[in-house]
């Protein structure tokens, strides 16, 4: 049975103009991925891995207090005041984690009781380190052999972007679109990755900004070469957003194509059009509803 990766972006779940605050959208979208799973992924004996974003819950005591960094950074800026400069990370990572368990909440309360879904919690803290950012391969296998057992058991796993421990950095942040980029590689039964976030997908320019931003529909990454202008593009980049906001999944979704060879596409697409894109069948061929799409597919 293959798996959908779906990853429920901070832009979507919550209103990151305001600090904990949740997205005056976020029942309709527990909606419409309930439906896709219910009524599209189930029937079809494929199954689901949900993941969000930490939003305007976690993001801003995340910077504030420069949690991603670690408290060994911290000691090294510190001058004198090095026990201040720790304690201050430190509170800074217990704020945040604090934060992401209360939007946690509210995202599987809904999918709960809105979606009547099997969801259940895996937390990124309990189950992931790493160590200067990256992920550890112990913990990596670890991470991936609970949310194969969740699957194994009928349940659909909820993973959520958190602060974690970084054996050289002392803290940092783990993305949910790094979480996506490793069960992506390390689950063979991976077929598709969706990104779900307040706008339609990839633009030539911001669609915040510019009007006449045209949403660029398939990027194939074979083609685009290591100099391409999405690498450098700041759209839809927020002051808040540690984790690189539009640029981030561009490079996150682009290395998840190409280090996962049994992944077929990856879509960036907003909240509207998620159900649709989220039930997809696990084809990347040229067929029409992939031609006519209101999203971005990147393939290898």
């Amino acid at each position: 049975m293959s798996i959908v990766v779906v990853k429920l972006g901070g832009a979507a779940i919550t209103d990151k103009s305001t600090a904990d605050t949740l997205s005056a959208n976020l029942d309709s979208l527990v909606d419409s991925v309930s439906h896709a799973y219910q009524h599209i992924l189930r029937p079809s004996g494929r199954r689901l891995i949900l993941i969000h974003g930490a939003g305007s819950f976690g993001h801003p005591p995340a910077k504030k207090y420069q949690v991603k960094a670690g408290w060994t950074t911290a000691l090294d800026n510190a001058g004198g005041d090095a026990d201040q400069a720790r304690d201050n990370v430190k509170f800074g990572m217990a704020l945040t984690r604090q934060r992401v368990i209360q939007l946690h909440l509210h995202v599987i309360q809904r999918l709960h009781e809105r979606g009547q879904m099997p969801v259940l919690s895996v937390s990124t803290y309990d189950t992931v380190d790493t160590d200067n950012g990256a992920v550890t391969q112990e913990s990596s296998t670890r991470l991936v052999a609970r949310v194969q057992q969740v699957l194994d058991e009928g349940f659909v796993p909820l993973l959520f972007g958190d602060a974690v421990f970084d054996h050289t950095l002392g803290s940092t942040i783990l993305s949910g679109d790094a979480l996506m980029y490793h069960l992506a590689q390390r689950l063979t039964a991976v077929q598709r990755c969706v990104f779900v976030t307040d706008v339609a997908g990839i633009f030539t320019q911001d669609p915040k900004k510019f009007p006449d931003a045209a949403l660029i529909k398939r990027i194939c990454c074979s083609e685009s070469g290591h100099d391409n202008s999405l690498d450098k593009d700041d759209s839809v980049a927020s002051v808040d957003d540690v984790t690189g906001a539009m640029r981030s999944k561009w490079q996150w979704a682009k290395r998840t194509v190409t280090d996962a060879k049994q992944l077929q596409e990856v879509v960036i697409c907003g909240a509207s059009y998620s159900s649709k894109a989220i039930g997809l069948g696990d084809n990347a061929s040229n067929e029409s509803p992939r031609d006519n799409a209101n999203w971005t597919t990147i393939v290898r």
